[in-house]
């Protein structure tokens, strides 16, 4: 599946969903050393109904790029093994066993890509990921983080947070020296000064670039009032201001009551924990900085 007269991408962010990928994406972006495409997420490799699109179609999202100047994109789907479905009719998570795995595929199309990954205490991954899927408004937010997860494991709330099974096959396909991989607590929270230059040093891109805003916060969560809010009264909330919208929803307060509680977080914890050595291993790095939602 090779396609000839197009840009291709140096290096790719694979995840982890709700990790920090989106803040290092604008900040990317800000370097004169990048040119990036429209389009963060493009999802070539992380969805079958987007793979079957084909090369010309991926490699079209990067066609209007400087090609003196470096370019990536940031799809979360890739930390992960097999291309699900997305369209399927079922809540189930299926996957397309045919197709060999995502790090297989990509390192097939791009044999000298480098790897980006940010990881983050999955507990609070977890939690923030269900916070995403409430805000889209499909799902009841009342259903509760644990139930949701079990009966919606398309949206892999807990799936999207194993990740030294998923690091340890991309591992296989993908030396060390082009996998960096960031601890979002620890470079992104703490020092993000610092981890943007070790990124810029990756890409072999000039580290003396000055950047506005380093710190500055790319996305504002919804409260959990104003999510139950827009679930249950979309049509009513039209008619505010996003002003007002926050105010209606800083009055009713007691709704956050129903966001998640100590079972969910229990649920949590026990998901991932006896996993936290492993990855530890694998990574070579302390996750100390993790409570793993022991502090709620």
């Amino acid at each position: 599946m090779k396609s000839q007269g197009f840009n291709k991408p140096d290096f790719l962010i694979i995840g982890a969903q709700k990790a920090g990928t989106t803040w290092l994406w604008e900040k990317l972006n800000l370097h004169s050393g990048i040119s990036l495409p429209k389009e963060k997420e493009i999802h070539f490799f992380g969805g079958v109904e987007n793979y079957q699109r084909g090369a010309d179609w991926y490699y079209n999202h990067f066609s209007d790029l400087n090609p003196d100047k470096i370019t990536g994109e940031a799809s979360t789907t890739y930390l992960y093994d097999r291309i699900p479905y997305w369209y399927n009719k079922s809540d189930q998570l299926e996957v397309d066993t045919s197709l060999p795995t995502i790090p297989e595929l990509i390192t097939r199309e791009l044999p000298d890509i480098k790897i980006i990954v940010l990881l983050r205490d999955p507990v609070w991954r977890a939690v923030s990921a269900y916070k995403h899927w409430m805000r889209k408004g499909n799902i009841s937010p009342f259903l509760g983080l644990k139930e949701t997860a079990l009966r919606y494991p398309k949206i892999r709330i807990i799936e999207c947070g194993h990740y030294g099974r998923y690091l340890k096959l991309w591992r296989e396909y993908v030396p060390k020296e082009k996998m960096l991989i960031l601890v979002f607590e620890e470079d992104i929270v703490k020092h993000p000064e610092d981890t943007l230059k070790k990124v810029f040093r990756f890409l072999n891109l000039d580290t003396g670039l000055k950047l506005d805003d380093v710190e500055k916060p790319v996305h504002k969560s919804w409260s959990w009032n104003r999510i139950i809010l827009e679930h249950y009264a979309a049509h009513v909330m039209r008619l505010f201001s996003e002003k007002n919208k926050n105010r209606l929803a800083g009055f009713l307060s007691f709704l956050n009551l129903s966001a998640f509680g100590k079972e969910d977080i229990k649920f949590l914890r026990s998901s991932y924990i006896s996993k936290k050595k492993y990855l530890e291993k694998l990574i070579n790095r302390d996750l100390s900085c993790w409570d793993y939602g022991d502090s709620l």
